[in-house]
C-alpha cells in the first residue's frame, strides 16, 4: 500500500515537473532566457513562486531540466527512425525532416540555451553528456548500417555521425542569428550535402 502511494506521488510530481518545463518553454520562446523571470514561469505554470522552488532551485536548473527532457524526446524519435524499415537514404531523409520539425517546435529551448550562455555548464554535466553520447550512438548506428549495406562510403562512422549532428542542428543556430523574415528551416540542402559526401 505504501509503495503504491509513493509511486503515485512520484508520478504526480513528475507530471507537475513536466508542466513547469512546458510553461518555461513557452515563456523562453516568447521573451528569451535573459528576460524571463521565475515569477513569469510560476504564473504560466499556475503556481506560486514558493511552490515553483519546490521543483527547481533557479532558472538555470529549469533550463537544464528542459534541455534534458527535449534531448530524451529527440533520442526516442531518432531511435524509432533508425530501428524502422527503409534504406539509409530513406532513414536519413526522415531523420533530417524530424530534426528540422523538432527544432521549429522547440525554438524556445534552443534560443534559451544560446542566450543563457549555458552550453559550457551543460557540456560538463554528466547526465547531459550521457544523453549526448546516446544521440551520437543512434546516428553512428545508422551510418554503420549504411556502410554494411554498401550505401555509404567506408569512412569512420563516429566522425560522420558528428558531422551529421552538426548539420542537423544548424537550423536552430541559423535561426538564432538570422534576420527577421528569413526561414532557415529547410532540410533539403542538408540531405543533399551529406548524401553527396558519403554515398557510394
Amino acid at each position: 500500500m505504501y509503495e503504491a502511494t509513493a509511486s503515485l506521488r512520484e508520478k504526480r510530481r513528475e507530471k507537475r515537473r513536466r508542466e513547469i518545463l512546458q510553461a518555461a518553454l513557452e515563456v523562453f520562446g516568447e521573451k528569451g532566457y535573459p528576460k524571463t523571470t521565475m515569477d513569469e514561469i510560476a504564473e504560466r505554470a499556475l503556481l506560486t513562486r514558493p511552490a515553483l522552488y519546490k521543483y527547481f532551485s533557479d532558472k538555470q536548473s529549469i533550463l537544464k531540466g528542459l534541455t534534458e527532457w527535449k534531448l530524451e524526446e529527440l533520442i526516442a524519435i531518432f531511435q524509432e527512425i533508425v530501428g524502422g524499415a527503409g534504406s539509409f537514404t530513406e532513414k536519413l531523409s526522415l531523420l533530417v525532416d524530424e530534426a528540422v520539425r523538432f527544432q521549429k517546435q522547440n525554438r524556445g529551448v534552443f534560443r534559451a540555451v544560446m542566450t543563457a550562455n549555458s552550453l559550457p555548464s551543460l557540456a560538463r554535466d554528466e547526465n547531459f553528456r550521457e544523453l549526448e553520447k546516446e544521440l551520437e550512438g543512434v546516428i553512428t548506428r545508422l551510418i554503420k548500417e549504411g556502410i554494411d549495406a554498401a550505401e555509404v562510403r567506408n569512412l569512420p562512422p563516429a566522425e560522420l555521425a558528428g558531422l551529421l549532428l552538426t548539420l542537423l542542428f544548424n537550423p536552430a543556430v541559423t535561426d538564432f542569428m538570422a534576420e527577421e523574415g528569413r526561414d532557415p528551416y529547410d532540410g533539403e540542402l542538408m540531405k543533399e550535402l551529406f548524401l553527396r559526401g558519403v554515398s557510394r
